[in-house]
């Protein structure tokens, strides 16, 4: 019942063993967006920008050595700005300063220096995806221990996009 979910995590990891860095970031949010739909109350039949902010403060964990920890209301703006302006500013940004503004390296380590540039993260992608992996571990294993979660999820693991060989 996983294929849709697990597929989009090892076309994530596929994307970034190819140097496709970009894709592979754009393809996590793609996947943090289909968290948050499969974790969706049950009355309820699309998400919102606070079930995106939700899912990332509930599942979106990195690592303690880090400068940064992801806040749900940043993740969310980098979503915003990537996928509809390719870009790391959105409107959001505009209208709460406090909102972080990402940029990206290809490394590990994020950069944080709040005293130098207090809204500016420089994401490290390896370790990003690396989280975003670990997170959609997490909520899997959310998903077994709850059964009222994994009703919710199961019902709506069929809606995921699939992929199938040609042959």
């Amino acid at each position: 019942m996983w294929k849709g979910v697990t597929g989009l995590v090892e076309e994530i990891k596929r994307c970034e063993k190819a140097g496709a860095t970009v894709a592979a970031v754009c393809m996590a949010y793609v996947c943090i967006d289909t968290m948050a739909f499969l974790s969706l109350p049950a009355s309820r039949s699309s998400q919102t920008r606070k079930d995106f902010i939700a899912w990332v403060d509930t599942y979106l964990k990195g690592d303690p050595g880090q400068p940064y920890e992801y806040r749900g209301v940043d993740v969310y703006a980098a979503r915003c700005a990537v996928l509809h302006a390719f870009s790391s500013e959105t409107q959001l940004h505009v209208k709460d300063p406090g909102v972080k503004l990402f940029g990206y390296h290809d490394g590990g380590k994020h950069a944080f220096d709040p005293a130098r540039a207090p809204n500016l993260v420089i994401i490290g992608t390896a370790s990003f995806l690396n989280d975003l992996v670990i997170a959609v571990k997490r909520f899997m294993r959310a998903c077994i221990a709850d059964p009222a979660l994994r009703g919710l999820v199961e019902g709506r693991l069929p809606k995921v996009l699939q992929t199938f060989p040609a042959s």
